[in-house]
């Protein structure tokens, strides 16, 4: 049994009968269920729309694998590719786009290969922005394709426009909060 110790002390949203819901990853050592959205899935249907466009140089820009939605987005990735028989290039590969500024840096050393991709996924919004105006400044937005993982205010206004693969937020939320 706890004891008022620091050490043993139980938070108080436990002691007050409150439920945990972790909700877009699972918490580690917590026996609880969990909403998700179809991470892995959509990052395979993504890099699948890129394949049927006809790309086979498909780079990928994430973020840290440390973080659950990066592994499954990253592994959508892969398996899109090696359903289509495309080997994964390490080469084409970035996962450290966390911020602007590095997904920028990684974006454009993507782009200055000898042999670049034709077309990017991007695993998060804040990259997709991030390649897009790289993309445009380089004045490739016509030659580069670009998916890009979660959708992000007035992309549909972009031309040429940027294919997303859109979470609802809303639905997530209500089932949350329906269990």
């Amino acid at each position: 049994a706890p004891t008022n110790s620091p050490a043993h002390r139980l938070p108080r949203a436990v002691t007050w009968g409150a439920h945990i819901l972790p909700v877009d990853r699972p918490v580690d050592g917590l026996d609880a269920p969990v909403v998700l959205s179809g991470i892995r899935q959509g990052a395979r249907e993504g890099v699948e729309h890129l394949i049927a466009h006809g790309h086979r140089r498909i780079g990928y820009i994430g973020r840290d694998p440390s973080i659950y939605t990066s592994r499954g987005r990253y592994a959508g990735y892969v398996e899109a590719l090696e359903q289509a028989g495309i080997a994964v290039d390490p080469a084409l590969v970035r996962r450290e786009g966390a911020t602007r500024t590095s997904a920028q840096a990684q974006i454009e050393d993507l782009l200055d290969l000898d042999d670049p991709p034709t077309a990017l996924f991007t695993a998060q919004d804040i990259i997709t922005m991030t390649a897009v105006s790289v993309m445009q400044s380089r004045g490739l937005s016509d030659r580069v394709a670009l998916v890009g993982f979660d959708d992000f205010e007035l992309a549909d206004l972009l031309r040429p426009g940027v294919t997303v693969v859109a979470q609802d937020p809303r639905r997530i939320g209500a089932l949350a909060a329906e269990l």
